[in-house]
Formats: structure tokens, C-alpha cells, sequence
């Protein structure tokens, strides 16, 4: 049976990965992924900790953010889950299982343990519930890492707050998402 940490190189993943070193962890690269997820990814790796980085094809499209933009779709949060990412995870694991994989998934998340359903190639294994957000935040600060809220730019899901840190922090990104119409209501209706 081999080992793995599913990443994304937000804060409790991360923690996950430095209290786990020996374990490879795996990302996928959606082509949304922020720019400080790689940050991250690049700290883990300077501390040896192997990362195995997936792609997200779809219909011909090297990640999926080239295949909605491609396509010009509208992210859906339910859809780009699985095709952005589950579905590649899924594939990964039958090729290289059976496999026991680690979810970064605190004690503030603990609902969201049974969305993970076991399969004869992955068992999920979920060592970070016992830990809140701010003993994540310990860990990286004990380890010298950084790390963020994380996911893809482009996610109508996330809350206001990452919306207002894209617009600061990468603004030429938020300008896309404004430009393709992938902004949600609230937060259009706040740039007019």
C-alpha cells in the first residue's frame, strides 16, 4: 500500500505536508491554481518534501482553466471539482494503488469527511482533524512556511474576502474574471 498527502498548497494541506514529510504529496494543476500555491509548493520542495504535480486536461486542453476560458464557459463549482480536479486525482490513484491518502481536512471540516467515499484503489485518511486552523497556522510559522486560503482564482464559490485578495494582490487576474463575466453578482454589482 503506498502513501500520499492530496495538497493544494493552502494552510492545512501545507501543515499536513511538513508534519508528514517522508509522505509524497500530490497537487493538480488546474491553470487557476494562485500564484501563492506555487509559492508554497516551491517552499515544501526547498525542504525536500517531493511533490507530484497533476494535470487537468480536458477535451483537448492542457489544464481545465484552458479548457473553460478555450470553451468560454463559466466556472461551476460543482463541475470544476470533479473535472478540474477529482477526476484527475481518481485516475492518478488507480494507476498507482492502492494507495492510503491523506486529506487536509480540520476539526472546522469535519462534515465534509463523508463527501470523500473509499474505492478499491484509495482509502482517505483524514490525520488533520484533530487540529483547528490556527494549530495549522503554528505549524507553518514553526516550519518558516507560508501559506494561504487556496484554491482557483476563477471559483464563483469562494467567499468575498478572497475576491477582495485577488483584486489586491493579483489584479491583472481579477480583470480577467471580470472580463470573461466570471465575477458573481455581489461582487459585480460592488465594481459598478
Amino acid at each position: 500500500m503506498r502513501f500520499f498527502n492530496n495538497i493544494s498548497g493552502g494552510i492545512c494541506s501545507t501543515a499536513m505536508a511538513l508534519l508528514n514529510p517522508k509522505i509524497p504529496c500530490v497537487i493538480v494543476n488546474t491553470g487557476g491554481n494562485y500564484p501563492s500555491a506555487w509559492e508554497t509548493i516551491r517552499q515544501l520542495k526547498k525542504k525536500r518534501i517531493k511533490v507530484i504535480v497533476l494535470s487537468s486536461p480536458n477535451k483537448g486542453f492542457p489544464t481545465y482553466y484552458e479548457y473553460i476560458s478555450g470553451e468560454s464557459l463559466k466556472p461551476f463549482y460543482k463541475s470544476c471539482s470533479d473535472k478540474a480536479k477529482q477526476q484527475h486525482l481518481d485516475n492518478f490513484y488507480k494507476i498507482v494503488g492502492p494507495a492510503y491518502v491523506n486529506i487536509g481536512l480540520t476539526k472546522e471540516e469535519e462534515k465534509r469527511v463523508q463527501s470523500f467515499k473509499n474505492k478499491s484503489w484509495v482509502t482517505y485518511r483524514f490525520p488533520m482533524l484533530k487540529y483547528t486552523r490556527e494549530q495549522c497556522l503554528k505549524v507553518l510559522r514553526a516550519k518558516g512556511v507560508t501559506a494561504y486560503k487556496t484554491g482557483c482564482w476563477f471559483c464563483g464559490k469562494q467567499p468575498y474576502s478572497s475576491w477582495a485578495r485577488l483584486k489586491e494582490e493579483y489584479p491583472h487576474l481579477f480583470n480577467e474574471a471580470k472580463k470573461r463575466d466570471w465575477l458573481p453578482r455581489k461582487i459585480m454589482e460592488a465594481e459598478e
